[in-house]
């Protein structure tokens, strides 16, 4: 078996207990909590929107509690059976598959894995024996939060979207604490204990850039910042609608001396460069598979042109950066939709469907923002007053109240 001191991924079946045999047996009777020695279980996953939050958690816990043990619960295959090893975080997988609403034989399959799951994630947190449970979304948090409330561990479950995933709403019945990335999350959660507006983690963490990473940023671009900066992204892979609106936005004159920053997602790179070539040279058009340096990008743009996840939709209102938001169709239950309408409601951003792309919307909208400064400040002042800066330290606070 291995030990979970020396092994940073393990599976259930290898998870070693580090307790003597008389201390296990009475979990559910006897929970002592010690401040110097804090173990906390975090869990989520599926996705990075679920995955990169669980970690900025992590991260924030170690720093007031550098003795604390921590250990990371994921789905065997998600994003983070990659991500999770790599960051040195002690981690269990379960597998496990998303609830379905219909009958038929995966159904069957996905109840049976959430049985065994569940007495999976049981058997992790007996043998850990956690003083806290948070769960950041993606379906593997229902058996694990679950299997907390079993064992009497104090829980909280975290929902980034103004519209909350299945997991997180059921969890939301029997955890002590619900926190929202976005106030809009408070209708899923009406009978919950207790909910809290905190905000989403990657808030906080995307204002810690300095002043000289914007810059050398900048430079390494050949970005001009006393012209308008409009980065264009469709998510981690990219979106084939978004880009070939790009390639027409690009064929209209540029009135306001406006510089592109095109980010393609790695999926589509090659084949944009490739018709890129066949165009007429243009200048201050900078094209890239991805970003690396994204908080330091922001931080120097004037229109952000997106799709509407949870966790840019932090990033660009802890900046106040305005935005043009296209919502993602092929997401479950359309959260997108939720998130983006939420911003606009507030005047934070314009938001357009996919389907008007093809109309020449995305040119149409972006000249009619870059010629309106007052309306730019407008939304960069309304988009700044949606925004939590302090959101980690705000999860932090709810997660030592737990702790007390």
């Amino acid at each position: 078996m291995a030990d979970h001191h020396s092994c940073s991924c393990f599976r259930p079946s290898e998870f070693s207990c580090p307790f003597p045999a008389r201390r296990r047996a009475n979990l559910c009777v006897v929970r002592t909590f010690r401040r110097d020695n804090v173990r906390i279980v975090v869990t989520g996953g599926g996705t990075g929107g679920h995955i990169y939050p669980a970690f900025s958690i992590i991260k924030r816990m170690k720093e007031r509690h550098p003795s604390a043990e921590v250990l990371y619960i994921g789905t065997e295959r998600g994003l983070e059976r990659e991500l999770a090893p790599k960051s040195g975080v002690p981690c269990a997988f379960l597998r496990v598959e998303g609830l379905q609403r219909r009958v038929s034989a995966r159904a069957f399959k996905t109840m049976f894995l959430a049985g065994t799951s569940f007495f999976s994630a049981r058997r992790i947190l007996k043998r850990f024996r956690p003083d806290v449970v948070i769960g950041t979304g993606g379906y593997v948090v229902l058996p694990v939060l679950l299997a907390a409330r079993t064992l009497g561990v104090p829980s909280a479950v975290l929902e980034l979207d103004a519209f909350a995933g299945l997991s997180n709403r059921l969890s939301g019945r029997f955890v002590n604490t619900v926190l929202l990335g976005m106030e809009a999350g408070k209708a899923f959660f009406q009978k919950a204990p207790r909910v809290v507006v905190t905000g989403n983690p990657r808030a906080t963490e995307v204002l810690a850039v300095c002043e000289d990473e914007i810059a050398r940023v900048c430079r390494t671009l050949g970005l001009d910042r006393s012209r308008p900066i409009v980065t264009i992204l469709g998510g981690s892979r990219g979106a084939r609608p978004i880009n070939d609106a790009v390639f027409e936005l690009l064929e209209k004159p540029r009135a306001h001396r406006e510089q592109i920053v095109w980010i393609t997602g790695q999926v589509h790179y090659e084949a944009i460069c490739q018709r890129r070539s066949t165009m007429p040279v243009q200048k201050d058009v900078f094209i890239l598979p991805y970003m690396d340096e994204m908080p330091a990008l922001l931080s120097a743009t004037t229109v952000l042109i997106s799709r509407a996840g949870a966790t840019i939709l932090a990033e660009l209102t802890a900046l106040g950066v305005p935005a043009i938001l296209i919502p993602s169709p092929y997401v479950t239950h359309h959260h997108q939709d939720y998130n983006a309408q939420a911003l606009e409601a507030q005047g934070a951003a314009v938001v357009l469907s996919e389907a008007s792309l093809a109309q020449g919307m995305l040119a149409t909208q972006l000249s009619a923002l870059l010629a309106n400064p007052i309306r730019l400040e407008g939304m960069h002042k309304a988009s700044q007053r949606m925004g939590k800066p302090d959101a980690l330290t705000r999860i932090a606070d709810e997660i030592e109240r737990l702790l007390a």
